[in-house]
């Protein structure tokens, strides 16, 4: 995956999770034309206690986002 497209999945993930917002996504391909980027931080609840956030995000070549889910735990 070429680098502009991969800043512009991460523009658009950075804006809808700012949480993410500076982490450096794992690129994988999954099939043919298909990757998956994993962004992953880690935070505080209102409690204090430790709580990680991962974000997947399938994108073809050209950063065109098809898929985005979110994980806390």
């Amino acid at each position: 995956m070429k680098a502009d497209a991969i800043s512009k999945v991460c523009k658009t993930v950075y804006k809808r999770f700012p949480e993410v917002a500076g982490s450096k996504p794992k690129v994988t391909l999954q099939s043919a034309g298909k990757y998956l980027l994993l962004f992953s931080s880690k935070g505080r609840t209102a409690t204090g206690k430790e709580i990680s956030h991962t974000i997947r995000v399938v994108s073809d070549e050209q950063g065109a986002i098809e898929k985005i889910s979110s994980s806390r735990g």
